[in-house]
């Protein structure tokens, strides 16, 4: 055995033979053109992803305030001032005057404006602010300096978005302390007549050293502490589990169906298996996010199917796309689109559309974007509820990818079968011509393929039809005619 396996390597080439140049030519070339596709996929992907959530501070204005003044004292209007001066730099969010408006009626109409997402935070002097502060000066009243003014935030918007712009907010109402604080002790100086020991010894000391500070009210909390990975890592497993992998089993175990199977059953078939492929991967990472819930968030019956039916309709919209990638697309293109959709649905759910420039409008149409916004409505108790345009968008995206996925399963079944395609979605390499003067290793080949070409023609000669009668046909048919007459009238001499 081994000395036939000896026998066998030494009759193959080596790799730098002058037989195979055609063949490292075309490798070599193979490598070069993924190389240069990758050069290009990778700039492009990578410079997506950093540029949706790249220098958030280009486009701050961009993050509303609401600003809301609920109390008249000459206090609270000259905080409000120093307030909305605060904000006015062009590296902070726009803060509006929105007092006397209808979202000012109350504090519980400023919480909802901010909860509905109609804003991305508000800030307000509560009412009663100049009274205490007075009775805390003058009479040495308690007072706590955190009543003064209250900052909504919120945590529905995208994730990193809408931390910078709550810390830029919470640094810019806080750099407002000290100022005021210097404001209204010249104001008590002033009507004490200079005589500030005795401003001091009757006003509550806390008063004077700290007059306003503020309290955070985070409207709309993630009820997760891994919210971003939830968006990030969690939908993405969905994709890579529920999409890529059924497309790449296919591609390892279709040959047979495509070959044999009908059309219609053959493109039931793929939708059966990746649907339901997709059905058990969402249906484990559902249950691994309710099983590590946040120490809040206390998921039941309802939550756990809501989340499954947000990964399922994400995963179902990513798997019929690669589908249809991967009946159309040639082999080398595959990874490279696959890296292209992974950085384009990742920059969708994490860093979205919003205090971007108008060009990443195109992560609307990111199954990501989508089911990023819809599991951060349903992990904020409904806050920014955009329900209606999400499930539309990802419905319409699955149901167009399906629909052109069971086209191309078809078209590809068809060129399969009619031997314009290979199973690799490329045609077929040419017929090689067999030499005459073929080596005595060749023999048998050789041999094998004079055979079947004979089986062939003979075949086709079957199926002819009369009128399709070549001359040399009908001249070895008489011949054959003539000669078993001919033997059978030497029968009947021999017989006489």
């Amino acid at each position: 055995m081994l000395r036939a396996h000896r026998e066998r390597q030494r009759k193959l080439l080596p790799l730098f033979s002058p037989e195979l140049l055609p063949l490292r030519v075309g490798f070599a070339q193979s490598l070069r053109d993924t190389f240069l596709i990758f050069t290009a996929v990778f700039w492009v992907g990578i410079s997506f992803l950093y540029g949706a959530g790249y220098d958030t501070m280009r486009h701050i204005k961009g993050a509303s305030f609401v600003f809301c003044n609920f109390d008249n004292s000459p206090a609270a209007d000259a905080l409000s001032s120093m307030l909305i001066g605060a904000f006015a730099g062009h590296d902070m969010p726009q803060l509006t005057d929105y007092t006397g408006t209808a979202w000012c009626a109350s504090t519980h109409a400023v919480d909802g404006a901010v909860w509905h997402g109609h804003a991305w935070g508000a800030v307000y002097v509560n009412r009663g602010f100049g009274e205490s502060l007075a009775n805390a000066v003058l009479a040495g009243a308690a007072y706590d300096p955190a009543a003064a003014v209250t900052l909504d935030i919120q945590e529905s918007r995208h994730f990193l978005k809408a931390s910078t712009v709550n810390h830029l907010a919470e640094a810019a109402v806080s750099g407002v302390e000290g100022p005021f604080a210097q404001q209204a002790l010249d104001t008590v100086l002033a009507r004490a007549g200079g005589d500030a020991a005795a401003a001091v010894s009757r006003a509550n000391p806390r008063a004077i050293v700290l007059p306003f500070s503020y309290r955070v009210n985070n409207v709309a909390p993630y009820h997760f502490d891994t919210s971003l990975y939830v968006l990030s890592v969690a939908l993405s497993m969905c994709m890579v589990a529920g999409s890529f992998m059924p497309s790449n089993m296919w591609k390892s175990i279709e040959e047979p169906f495509y070959r044999r199977l009908r059309v219609s059953q053959l493109v039931a078939l793929r939708l059966a298996v990746t649907l339901g492929w997709a059905v058990l991967i969402c249906l484990q990472a559902a249950g691994i996010m309710v099983i590590f819930h946040g120490p809040s968030w206390w998921p039941g019956a309802r939550d756990y199917f809501a989340i499954f039916g947000i990964f399922l309709l994400n995963t179902a919209a990513v798997a019929f796309f690669i589908d249809c990638w991967q009946n159309w697309l040639h082999p080398r293109f595959l990874l490279a689109a696959y890296f292209v959709l992974v950085a384009f649905n990742i920059a969708g759910a994490v860093f979205g559309r919003e205090l971007n420039d108008p060009f990443f409008n195109l992560l609307l149409a990111a199954p990501f974007h989508s089911s990023g916004m819809l599991l951060r409505t349903l992990l904020t108790n409904g806050s920014y509820q955009r329900l209606t345009y999400c499930l539309t968008m990802n419905f319409c995206l699955t149901g167009f990818w399906c629909a052109l996925s069971a086209f191309l399963v078809a078209r590809k079944a068809r060129l399969v079968k009619a031997g314009v395609w290979t199973m690799a979605n490329i045609p077929p390499p040419p017929p090689q011509k067999i030499q005459p003067d073929a080596q005595p290793d060749d023999a048998a080949a050789f041999a094998e393929s004079e055979k079947s070409l004979g089986q062939r023609r003979g075949s086709s000669a079957t199926h002819m039809s009369g009128s399709g009668v070549s001359l040399e046909s009908g001249r070895s048919d008489s011949t054959s005619i003539a000669g078993s007459s001919s033997s059978s009238t030497d029968i009947e001499i021999q017989d006489r």
